[in-house]
């Protein structure tokens, strides 16, 4: 299983983070996760509005819409949604640039997340 976990943490955590994945990088550790073939993947925001932003009704539609069909081009999923092509297309580049949705090598778009989770905490101000 693939996760993704959204969150939101300051730019200290977000380093402290960062810094111990390059620790067990260098220690050959390439997974991280409990449980085997379970990858965990992390997505940071600095605020909860920014992360609510990027994840907006349409676009989590979009989302479930792609993962349960497969591989599409932007004009399939917009057809599929009953979207216009524009709007579909500048939620994919949005979420291509968040990172939860990827491009194969025949540049059809697709969600390699099997689970995208949401971390809140209500009294982080980032």
């Amino acid at each position: 299983m693939k996760e993704v976990k959204l969150h939101v943490e300051t730019l200290d955590d977000f380093a402290r983070r960062s810094m111990e994945m390059a620790r067990r990088l260098d220690q050959g550790v390439r997974k991280q996760g409990k449980g085997l073939g379970k990858e965990l993947g992390h997505i940071s925001f600095e605020s909860m509005e920014g992360l609510l932003k990027v994840l907006t009704p349409n676009r989590w539609r979009l989302l479930r819409a792609l993962r349960n069909r497969g591989p599409l081009s932007v004009r399939a999923l917009a057809r599929s949604l009953d979207r216009d092509y524009r709007g579909a297309h500048a939620d994919v580049a949005l979420l291509i640039d968040a990172g939860l949705i990827e491009r194969n090598e025949q540049g059809a778009i697709f969600v390699p997340w099997t689970r995208i989770t949401a971390e809140m905490a209500v009294d982080i101000a980032a």
